[in-house]
């Protein structure tokens, strides 16, 4: 079994000292009282927000101030954390995510690779996805908006991920939509999903929370509502091969079949 934890915080835009405190504050409380948590998630860009304004003064690369003190956590608590940051790299700024060893090292970057409207004016697209193996099992990595792109999470799985990690800024505006598309992404490729938004008023619009970890039926484990908190669950890994086992979705597909669509333009 494994123990995750997702972090669900209010932020403050363009306050990145305040909002790096609050959740070490939160880390730790969880870590003193779970115990051998295996992995901790973060929201995207718990550090600074969308504060557009700041961003190109408070964004950082990576390692860095923010990383760092993440870093100190990870190998103090022999956890893994996954975390969304404002990165500064090769001149240009990313909405990226970290995850950072148990011993404290930095063993993936992701870049967000589809941004949406105005984030294009303001962050850089990367153009990899990743997937981490950790010895027993993989996971793979996405951000925000990229929940409504089925092709990230299918292709994350086919190459071995048993459990997504999506990191969100999700409005409560269409909040609903975030809930159908978590749990979508966790039944469709038959693996578990650990959905992890912010919560809370921002500078422009107000975020919507409902965090999630969601079984490869869609059956959510763990979650929290519009409420600031953590998310616990264990993981059962097997159960991602066992539903594989009976449900053969992934195995039945047919990719020659998907590349012959015909549009057919009838005369009536």
């Amino acid at each position: 079994m494994l123990k995750v934890v997702g972090l669900q915080l209010r932020l403050e835009d363009g306050k990145k000292e305040k909002n790096l405190a609050r959740a070490l504050e939160a880390l730790r409380k969880v870590a003193n009282r779970e115990k051998e948590v295996d992995i901790f998630c973060l929201p995207e860009l718990f550090d600074t927000g969308f504060s557009y304004v700041s961003l190109k003064d408070i964004a950082e690369e990576i390692p860095g101030e923010t990383t760092n003190v993440l870093m100190n956590f990870a190998e103090e608590f022999q956890s893994y954390v996954i975390a969304g940051i404002a990165e500064k790299y090769e001149g240009k700024i990313f909405d990226s995510a970290v995850m950072i060893s148990p011993k404290g090292k930095i063993l993936c970057i992701y870049r967000k690779t589809h941004l949406f409207q105005d984030e294009k004016n303001h962050f850089a697209s990367g153009d990899k996805i990743f997937v981490i193996d950790l010895g027993r099992f993989r996971i793979g990595l996405q951000i925000c908006y990229e929940v409504r792109f089925p092709e990230i999470s299918r292709a994350l799985t086919l190459h071995g991920a048993k459990i997504i990690f999506t990191l969100a800024a999700f409005p409560l505006e269409r909040i609903n939509h975030f809930v159908i598309l978590s749990k979508a992404r966790a039944v469709e490729n038959q693996v578990f999903h650990v959905a992890v938004n912010r919560v809370g008023p921002g500078e422009n619009k107000v975020y919507g929370g409902e965090s999630m970890i969601i079984s490869p039926l869609g059956d959510v484990i763990a979650g929290i509502g519009r409420i600031e908190g953590a998310i616990i669950g264990s993981i059962d890994l097997d159960l991602v091969d066992k539903i594989r086992r009976e449900i053969t979705v992934l195995t039945d597909r047919r990719e020659r079949v998907y590349k012959r669509v015909k549009v057919i333009y009838p005369s009536f």
